[in-house]
């Protein structure tokens, strides 16, 4: 819509055909809209010379929406840099500013990040300041006005809109009138002094109203009821179609000073004024007077290019009710309007009023509407259920999902809101959302086996890679488009559920990723094609195969260059990366996280977005950057998080974040504590106890790291068919743990397991050796320290420590100079010891673990 109404806008967005069906091209259009106006915004502040402003009048009556857009933009302009090109400036009643506003939240939350906000309390004029006014209204001198501008100010309270309205009866009614004779101003004090004023500004513009003539009083009434401005078009229609007389009548209002007329609009003076204006008609007649204004704008609707006139006409209709329907086809033309308006909004990304519409829609149908009135009531159901999940309102989601499911007659007609539920329940109910996804693909024909053992997924994988290999890489890419709607459809639901099982259940997962390419290599291509190929990589990957599943996750990135394919772009890029950590060195390979996460939300994808900006976050800190850094990195995908109410993924994040913070100082009493969040999937349960393994490793506590080992092995069942960057944490880290517990418990089971990570360690420093030989050489000092090879164990500790600093991950440094100084001090080498526990004491410092140098420092200290 924005590209229509300003071309050039165009080249910045992208093309768009206009649709925002979720399932073409678009997650959320109107989280990509928000997304493509902050990227605009930040392009002309960051180019333009000058500030740029923003001013908003009337803040107190804005939307959660539009406030939300206005937080968005605050924030970008935050992040661009120390010029402050961007400036808002913004106007709110106090008297109505309260703490429920959205405004008020606002404003709340951007002081909570420490962004400037200056409040200017705009007060009533002083006494000097009305008696200035009068002064320089009336040409005279001060000296001459006092008198008057002490009557005027007494009786106003310095109130400028009843100044000015009060000066304007005065003159109206004679009592302020010039003089041809002295040529000046005159007045007659006393009578201004005894003429009774209402206190209220309110209740004077109405009693001035009334005494208008009766004509002037309903044009008054009638422009009220659009706003406080009104194209004098559609007051030409109006009068056209009621047969009314209300130029003539606005004109003398625009004579009197109530309204101003410019840029072809009349419009209030002052909003007091339209209130006042609007009272003039009686409460039980209010909504009569707005049907009936809406049903003489249809016509004009339906024939207008303008689809103003359409939303105008549809509001005024909506803001009458059922109850002025006057019979059955009214309601049904009223639920039709409402219905076009609503899909007019949705091409614009505004699915708050396009979900008000098809509300409105709803309630004007009548008793067996699904009965009589099927298409109707299908087609407004379906879209009221699309917009309230855009919105957030999964209360109103669910209410309205459950009627189409009851009352369509047909599977296909459910599909669009089984869609919608999945994607829902995927933010914060995955697993339900994965069986509902498993339960419709089964009605549209793709089933799944009760279970999948290993042995079954590589023959099936073999025989897709056999598949594959009929075709070139180039053919691969140029196949076939897909044209059968079922499929398209349960392309559609896969996608869905490939994410959901990779956190619920993972042993389904290849299956569903190998059926997704089945399906694109015997239907063609859909835009969810890249991310089959993508997965399928990544199993490869997984299977050991880590260069010939690169070249496919490299295929499904190539596939996204398909004209429509962009939906999925940020989930392939992200899991995309994850290949690409086993390949290329992981400090550059992590920066296309954030590729993928400027992707997602483009694409309006905000579950995409936040895993692509959690996953960043957790690669930053294994990736050895500053922990200054990472915790900033880890604040802002939080923040994305508890915005969109996203506990999921927050359940995921929480375990690592609180490591992070505990190793930079934070008193541990001081968080929160997430545990029911580790109760959310497999995945997190495990990361939970991971992560306090770590911790109580990190911190040489052996009987507690000994107790979260065995909870970490006891839960480290998950068969997992992709390939992740943090297995690669999670096998260096459970590899050390084990070494040192079987070194004092001289328990094999704990030997067996550091042996497995430093195998897998292993496969991986082959496919990589910048990111894992420096991991390997560790977890071998570890085994050899185990065996008590001590010439072995100080070599590779060593090489472990050289490695480490060539491949600038300084948190491994330091821990291979920590565990060093430990063997050294074990083996009697205290002076040894004594120099690679100050080396781990400065690399920790250096890497911003302040929390854990001091701690290493104590015991240092206490040891020698």
């Amino acid at each position: 819509h924005l590209a229509r109404i300003i071309p050039s806008l165009a080249t910045v967005m992208g093309q768009d055909d206009g649709q925002c069906d979720i399932a073409q091209g678009c997650v959320d259009p109107q989280k990509r809209l928000l997304y493509l106006l902050c990227q605009f915004v930040e392009v002309i502040s960051c180019s333009s010379g000058v500030p740029i402003t923003l001013f908003l009048d009337d803040l107190q009556w804005a939307d959660p929406s539009s406030i939300a857009v206005i937080h968005q933009l605050l924030l970008v302009s935050r992040s661009l840099n120390k010029t402050r090109q961007f400036f808002v400036l913004g106007c709110v009643r106090k008297e109505e500013a309260g703490n429920n506003l959205p405004f008020t939240g606002m404003v709340s939350s951007i002081c909570n990040i420490g962004m400037n906000v200056t409040t200017i309390n705009l007060t009533c004029m002083d006494e000097d300041t009305i008696s200035a006014l009068v002064s320089e209204v009336l040409c005279l001198s001060p000296r001459l006005t006092r008198s008057l501008g002490h009557i005027v100010y007494h009786k106003t309270k310095g109130n400028p809109l009843f100044f000015s309205q009060l000066m304007i009866s005065l003159n109206r009614d004679g009592l302020l009138q010039p003089s041809l004779r002295r040529c000046r101003w005159e007045w007659d004090e006393e009578k201004i002094r005894l003429r009774k004023i209402p206190d209220d500004v309110a209740m004077f513009l109405s009693i001035n109203i009334e005494r208008l003539p009766k004509e002037e009083q309903m044009a008054l009434s009638l422009l009220s009821c659009f706003g406080a401005s009104t194209k004098i078009t559609l007051v030409e229609a109006l009068e056209t179609t009621l047969q009314m007389s209300l130029i003539n009548s606005l004109e003398k209002s625009v004579a009197e000073g109530l309204l101003d007329k410019a840029n072809g609009s009349y419009s209030f003076c002052h909003d007091r004024l339209q209130e006042a204006s609007y009272n003039m008609m009686r409460q039980e007649e209010r909504c009569l007077f707005h049907f009936k204004y809406g049903v003489a704008l249809i016509s004009c609707s339906l024939g207008s290019q303008d689809d103003a006139m359409l939303f105008i006409a549809t509001n005024q209709l909506n803001r009458g009710g059922p109850s002025a329907v006057e019979d059955k086809e009214q309601g049904i033309l009223v639920a039709n309007l409402n219905l076009t308006a609503g899909k007019k909004a949705m091409e614009m990304s505004d699915f708050s009023t396009a979900y008000s519409y098809f509300d409105h829609g709803i309630s004007f149908l009548r008793k067996r509407h699904w009965t009589e009135q099927y298409q109707l009531s299908l087609d407004l159901f379906d879209n009221a259920a699309k917009c309230a999940l855009f919105i957030g309102n999964i209360i109103s989601l669910k209410l309205l999902s459950q009627q189409v499911l009851t009352f369509a007659q047909t599977f296909q007609d459910k599909l669009e809101v089984l869609f919608v539920t999945v994607s829902g329940l995927a933010k914060c109910e995955p697993r339900e959302a994965a069986n509902k996804a498993i339960s419709v693909l089964s009605n549209l024909g793709e089933h799944f086996s009760d279970s999948y053992s290993e042995a079954d997924i590589c023959m099936q994988v073999e025989k897709t890679k056999v598949m594959l290999q009929q075709y070139t890489a180039q053919e691969i890419i140029n196949h076939k488009q897909m044209v059968h709607p079922s499929k398209i459809m349960a392309m559609k639901f896969l996608a869905r559920l490939e994410l959901l099982i990779l956190l619920t259940q993972p042993s389904w997962q290849p299956a569903v990723t190998l059926k997704m390419i089945q399906l694109s290599m015997k239907y063609g291509h859909s835009p969810i094609s890249p991310l089959a190929f993508t997965y399928f990589g990544m199993l490869l990957a997984r299977l050991g195969n880590i260069r010939e599943g690169y070249s496919y996750v490299k295929m499904g990135r190539k596939l996204l260059d398909r004209p429509g394919y962009n939906e999925v772009a940020g989930e392939v890029i992200s899991m995309a990366t994850q290949v690409m950590c086993f390949v290329e060195p992981v400090q550059s390979a992590n920066e296309f996280f954030l590729q993928g996460q400027a992707a997602a939300m483009s694409a309006g994808d905000m579950n995409n977005a936040i895993m692509s900006s959690l996953v960043y976050s957790v690669g930053s800190y294994w990736a050895g950057v500053k922990l200054p850094t990472v915790r900033e990195n880890f604040t802002a995908s939080r923040s994305m998080m508890e915005k969109q109410g996203n506990l999921m993924w927050l359940a995921h994040q929480a375990p690592l974040e609180r490591s992070m913070l505990i190793l930079i100082g934070v008193d541990e009493r001081e968080l929160p504590d997430h545990h029911d969040l580790g109760k959310t999937s497999p995945h997190a349960t495990l990361l939970n106890y991971f992560n306090k393994m770590y911790l109580a490793f990190m911190f040489r506590d052996f009987e507690q790291t000994k107790v979260f080992a065995e909870e970490y092995y006891c839960h480290n069942n998950i068969v997992s068919f992709s390939l992740l960057y943090i297995h690669t944490a999670q096998a260096f880290i459970g590899g050390l743990v084990a070494f040192s517990i079987s070194r004092k418990s001289n328990n094999p089971i704990w030997a067996d397991r550091g042996s497995k990570a430093k195998c897998l360690m292993k496969k991986w420093a082959d496919s990589c050796n910048w990111n894992f030989q420096s991991k390997l050489y560790l977890i071998e000092a570890e085994e050899a320290y185990c065996s008590d090879d001590i010439c072995s164990a100080k070599s590779l500790y060593e090489k472990a420590i050289s490695s480490a600093r060539a491949h600038r991950f300084i948190h491994e440094e330091a821990l291979a100079c920590e565990l060093a100084g430990h063997f050294c001090l074990d083996i009697g080498q205290k002076n040894e010891a004594v120099n690679y526990f100050l080396q781990a004491h400065e690399k920790y410092h250096d890497w911003g673990a302040i929390a854990k140098a001091n701690a290493l420092y104590e015991f240092a200290t206490t040891a020698f």
